[in-house]
């Protein structure tokens, strides 16, 4: 009797060690959930990706951070100078994964800026290009170099056909279903008459390239109507620039007395869309501090002067803008 007294405490001892095991180890990690839109929400069901970093450095000071799809699959392996999910700042090799497991890219970092080598994939399991970053840089959403501290030293389609090598060839880059544009390289860099076509075919364009530098560009739109241009993407921009629209924010932003009340600080992420003709709609709270914060923010950014449009290509587009504010009660 007294041998089965025994066993049972100390399986119940046992069980007490793994139940604490677990909690420390889940304490270990950040566990977080990104929304489409690259927002926070709290409802995993919700969320686009899942984002699990954890606490603990390696030997050399970094945090693994690990991001996976709804379908448990891993989306993306790297490693971060800081445990902020809020604040990425990646180092060294960065493993981008298809939902289907699939490598989909690889990246080299160095202090959170693109460096080295590039590699992208199809999902296929085909390889699609390798650029070569001369320089550091902080821009890696191109398919293709776009100035000259970039090369690209291979391409090739889906079926493997290599239209690239050494950085010389013709390639016909197929951005999606919508838009592609077909081209020499000479030495890693856009050389030449380009031509190809956006909104699926009712708009085409051409161009014209000097050592991987845009000399001139002229796009047809479905009614025949010509809009020249030297630069391929022309970002909205609020008159004056980005420090008159962070002054007039600063000026016309009143806490919410809630907010005041709860010592509310921290940084909200408003989204919205510059129109083609350069006014602003579609308001969205990415990041909130709750109290009200997010929709005072959205109230004075209505106040704010039109932008001028975005233009891709000649022709104006909507786009997609994000505006962080910084509220510090002190």
């Amino acid at each position: 009797m007294k041998h089965t007294l025994f066993y049972i405490n100390k399986s119940l001892l046992v069980l007490l060690f793994i139940s604490l095991t677990n909690l420390l180890h889940a304490q270990e990690t950040i566990v977080t959930y990104i929304k489409k839109d690259g927002g926070f929400t709290s409802l995993k069901d919700s969320a686009a990706y899942t984002s699990i970093l954890h606490i603990q450095p390696n030997a050399i000071g970094l945090y693994q951070l690990n991001e996976y799809y709804p379908n448990g699959n891993l989306k993306r392996h790297a490693w971060v100078k800081a445990p902020d999910p809020k604040r990425l700042r990646f180092e060294g090799l960065v493993k981008d994964y298809y939902d289907n497991k699939a490598l989909k890219a690889t990246y080299q970092y160095n202090n959170d800026k693109l460096m080295d080598t590039v590699k992208r994939y199809y999902r296929n399991g085909e390889i699609k290009e390798i650029i070569v970053y001369l320089k550091p840089t902080t821009s890696p959403a191109d398919l293709s170099p776009t100035d000259l501290s970039t090369r690209l030293l291979y391409y090739a389609d889906s079926l493997g056909h290599v239209q690239v090598s050494n950085g010389n060839g013709i390639a016909t880059i197929i951005l999606d279903e919508t838009e592609s544009e077909k081209g020499k390289y000479v030495n890693g860099l856009r050389e030449g008459h380009w031509t190809g076509f956006l909104h699926s075919g009712k708009s085409q364009f051409e161009e014209w390239y000097k050592n991987g530098t845009l000399e001139k560009g002229v796009t047809t739109d479905s009614i025949g109507q010509r809009h020249e241009y030297t630069q391929k993407e022309v970002e909205p921009e609020y008159p004056g620039g980005i420090q008159q629209l962070r002054m007039f924010i600063g000026n016309n932003y009143r806490y919410p007395t809630e907010a005041i009340k709860a010592n509310v600080s921290g940084q909200i992420l408003i989204s919205f869309v510059v129109e083609k003709t350069g006014k602003t709609s579609s308001y969205k709270i990415i990041n909130d501090l709750g109290y009200g914060t997010g929709q005072r923010a959205i109230e004075v950014l209505k106040k704010a002067k039109d932008f001028t449009p975005g233009y891709r290509r000649g022709i104006p587009v909507r786009v997609a803008y994000n505006v962080p504010i910084q509220l510090n009660l002190s």
